[in-house]
């Protein structure tokens, strides 16, 4: 997996094999396009959030993975030009798993240079976000309920001034 290099003058360290750490990282999708936006290599994590095993998807446009509507607008293609333009970028949005669903998601898109700064692919990695989405969302909504609540009380409160205001007028008049 790793070996140990020694260096009389260093402190012992230890390099990883990237690869093998990063196909097993299994909460984070981790994957490389090439230049032409085809797959080209797949974590357990992609697998785990998005549905599709690694042979099923190595090789096949990384488009798959954006709802219709973001395919038919050009998102994936201006996201990774925004990528090539700032050598890495942030973004949320909707993306679609395998059996179709649609999670929440964070993405980091990042472009991979040569040594003559020719892009050469993408390094993409993915969050599911959707449990932070779904509170974000109840959050909203509580707050929309408290507001309407509030609206509500403040109209009963002037409702309640204006009888009060009426009952001490007729209140006067009876005595």
């Amino acid at each position: 997996m790793g070996r140990v290099i020694s260096d009389k003058n260093q402190p012992l360290v230890y390099e990883l094999d990237y690869q093998t750490a990063i196909e097993q990282v299994s909460k984070s999708a981790i994957y490389l396009l090439d230049a032409k936006c085809h797959v080209v290599s797949w974590n357990s994590g992609a697998q785990a959030i998005k549905g599709y095993s690694a042979e099923e998807v190595i090789g096949q446009l990384f488009f798959k993975f954006y709802p219709e509507q973001d395919q038919s607008a050009g998102k994936p293609m201006e996201l990774l030009h925004q990528a090539v333009r700032k050598g890495s970028i942030s973004e949320e949005g909707w993306r679609v798993r395998k059996d179709g669903t649609q999670f929440w998601a964070h993405i980091v898109t990042t472009a991979l240079y040569d040594e003559q700064k020719k892009v050469t692919g993408f390094l993409k990695i993915v969050h599911n976000y959707s449990e932070n989405k779904r509170l974000d969302n109840q959050r909203i909504s509580l707050v929309e309920t408290i507001q309407q609540q509030k609206k509500i009380i403040n109209e009963q409160k002037v409702v309640i001034k204006n009888l009060q205001k009426r009952l001490v007028k007729t209140t006067k008049f009876s005595h």
